[in-house]
């Protein structure tokens, strides 16, 4: 199934113009650990499978379905006996949708849904990917667009039902809390939009009505970081596309290319984020992870 791996990196020629790979998956073939840029979902539909993510072991049963996301190493086992269908898809499909981007920032690395769980989340989303699997495989008119629409389906209700517990948050019960979780997800795209100005605090507090307090207090309650760690990290990832696809950038124009006021603040920011300097990253990244 992977193709090209290069280091942990398997780098994925998606078979659908949408940015999309479904694979049906019928071999008693173990992955090694790898990541790569693409979501990928999994769901056994005979016999079972073992995920394994750092020290966390993921044993699927039939019809189980596992979410990991982008970035996150993992290897594969497979049973003697079974098949699966695994999905990958670019996370870009998402980002240009209003909330998507927030969304997939606040995503855990390894969702977990099992068909005995009570509620009706795993059925959902085990009825959008059988309707992905019926398009993917079949020549409909309108096949990308109805696959595209099951595939936003799934992270709207994600969003809206399934984020919060798998964080540790609360569910939103009332209509205030309602409030507040619209509130923070608006902020959280008006920085997606603006992070490369300076922005400040009391500006994004005013924009969703808020005091600064009353602002601070609610958007740490929902998103688990504060305005300006939210606002560093988008900073810091803008930093991390042009360190690595743009190479005839210095690393002063990466930094104001990426909305940071002063080089000191940029070094200071990226080490703590990334555990490196700017530098390092971008010749570890040309070293390690670029496909041949």
């Amino acid at each position: 199934m992977i193709e090209i791996l290069n280091g942990m990196r398997e780098t994925i020629h998606y078979e659908c113009s949408l940015g999309l790979r479904l694979y049906h998956n019928v071999n008693c073939e173990d992955y090694p650990d790898h990541w790569h840029g693409g979501i990928e979902i999994i769901m056994p539909a005979r016999g079972g499978y073992e995920v394994i993510v750092g020290e966390e072991h993921y044993t699927l049963e039939t019809e189980d379905i596992i979410l990991i996301h982008s970035g996150v190493i993992h290897s594969l086992k497979a049973p003697p006996v079974g098949e699966r269908y695994i999905l990958q898809f670019d996370t870009a499909l998402l980002y240009h949708l209003k909330e998507m981007e927030t969304l997939l920032h606040m995503i855990p690395p390894v969702i977990l849904m099992r068909k005995k769980d009570t509620g009706s989340f795993h059925e959902f989303v085990k009825k959008k990917l059988d309707k992905i699997i019926e398009e993917y495989h079949g020549n409909s008119g309108f096949r990308e667009a109805s696959i595209y629409a099951a595939l936003i389906e799934i992270y709207v209700e994600l969003g809206r039902n399934k984020v919060w517990q798998c964080r540790g948050g609360r569910q939103i019960h009332t209509m205030k809390q309602q409030e507040y979780f619209e509130a923070v997800m608006n902020a959280c795209t008006y920085i997606n939009q603006h992070f490369m100005e300076n922005l400040s605090l009391g500006e994004v507090a005013r924009i969703g009505g808020f005091s600064k307090y009353h602002f601070t207090r609610i958007f740490k309650q929902y998103m688990n970081m504060t305005f300006y760690e939210y606002l560093n990290f988008k900073r810091v990832k803008r930093a991390e596309e042009l360190l690595y696809n743009a190479g005839e950038m210095s690393i002063t124009e990466v930094a104001m290319g990426s909305g940071f006021s002063s080089m000191s603040a940029f070094h200071r920011t990226f080490k703590m984020i990334k555990n490196c300097s700017p530098s390092d990253y971008r010749r570890i990244r040309k070293q390690t992870y670029r496909p041949e």
